[in-house]
């Protein structure tokens, strides 16, 4: 049985203290959206549902009803997610881990990170060891990518794209099949 004394039993509140007796401390903090997010023009939607028509009657068709069904949910996923605009949350580094928002990975649940533009925002991804999520993404701002970069690259090796096959996939279809104007990058 282990005595502590008056002295040992005081401990201040406000100081966090880990497992190993070193106290955590903050290297970065930053407030950003909590998702990517991208207005949709009359355009694409026009575009996608057209697609969706086609490809649904396709499956109607050949009977897959809830194929199509599928699709349509996915659609107006899409549509909800570019038109209602993300909560802002606190993202943090510490010498313990990422915090976004209220959820915290420790460094031991992080296998490894890249940066990548993710719809019309900069964004760090976090690959944990965890069923889910099995990506933790973080909206930064340009400049801070180095300072991340410099930080984090001690503790989990860094990426130069990103891993996932989906990934590839959905990049490979966006570049043959663009759904809207490309003017944007041209000017």
């Amino acid at each position: 049985m282990i005595v502590m004394n008056d002295e040992e039993k005081k401990v201040n509140p406000t100081e966090e203290i880990t497992d190993d007796g070193m106290e955590e401390k903050v290297l970065m903090v930053w407030e950003a959206a909590e998702r990517a997010f991208k207005r949709r023009d009359r355009d694409f939607w026009i575009t996608a549902i057209a697609i969706l028509v086609l490809v649904g009657v396709i499956f109607f068709m050949i009977g897959e009803f809830f194929l199509v069904i599928a699709l349509a949910s996915i659609l107006f996923l899409a549509y909800v997610l570019s038109t209602v605009p993300p909560e802002n949350v606190v993202c943090k580094i510490t010498n313990r881990g990422i915090y976004f928002g209220d959820s915290h990975y420790g460094w031991d649940l992080l296998e490894r990170f890249w940066f990548k533009k993710s719809l019309d925002s900069d964004a760090v991804f976090f690959e944990t060891r965890l069923r889910f999520p099995r990506q933790v993404s973080m909206i930064i701002d340009k400049s801070s990518e180095e300072k991340i970069k410099e930080i984090v690259i001690k503790r989990i090796p860094m990426m130069e794209s990103s891993p996932s096959t989906v990934d590839k996939l959905t990049n490979w279809f966006a570049q043959r099949l663009p759904l809207e104007d490309r003017k944007e990058k041209s000017e």
